[in-house]
């Protein structure tokens, strides 16, 4: 999966900066590593919701 081959392990946190129409690119960051992500690839992920 691409986001382990850039560093990106299970149990981080990932923040959605900004989301493209729907079915489009979402905009994530990452500790100070901002990228984009199709949705079929967020798809894969495990997600909880975390406030604050």
């Amino acid at each position: 999966m691409r986001l382990m081959a850039i560093g990106i392990k299970p149990g981080v946190r990932v923040e959605v900066l900004r989301r493209g129409k729907p079915g489009g690119i979402l905009h994530v960051a990452c500790g100070i590593m901002e990228f984009m992500i199709r949705h079929d690839q967020a798809d894969e992920m495990g997600v909880s919701l975390v406030s604050g």
